[in-house]
């Protein structure tokens, strides 16, 4: 049977769909990121970019000091960690703005002076 702490971290779990530490040390730090950069990594359809793989190792950094700076509960480490969370929400928009699909583009039309000398008639 469950305690009600460990229902709490589960249903934690569940809800983000991730892995989350309870402890933050060298071992959670790696899984944390190898999760984190297989989680994003696995949005990218196509081979990911250059940019792409930048911005998904910013992202999980991000999140995994925005986590530990909330852990230690002062004043000054939420102040931390509400800026990491701010600018992972900036990574994270231009990470997703990535994934779309580019507009095709168009072929230029003629200029002025070719239709008058009959260019590509």
């Amino acid at each position: 049977m469950q305690n009600a702490v460990e229902r709490r971290k589960t249903s934690y779990r569940r809800e983000t769909g991730g892995y989350v530490p309870r402890q933050f040390n060298p071992v959670t730090r790696e899984r944390f990121l190898r999760d984190r950069r297989q989680k994003y990594l696995s949005r990218i359809s196509s081979q990911p970019t250059d940019a792409q793989i930048a911005m998904v190792q910013s992202m999980a950094r991000l999140e995994w000091a925005a986590l530990c700076a909330e852990q230690e509960d002062s004043l000054h480490s939420l102040r931390e960690g509400r800026e990491h969370r701010r600018l992972l929400l900036k990574v994270l928009e231009d990470f997703r703005r990535s994934l779309e699909p580019k507009p095709p583009t168009r072929r230029p039309s003629r200029s002025l002076g070719d239709i008058v000398a009959g260019v590509g008639e």
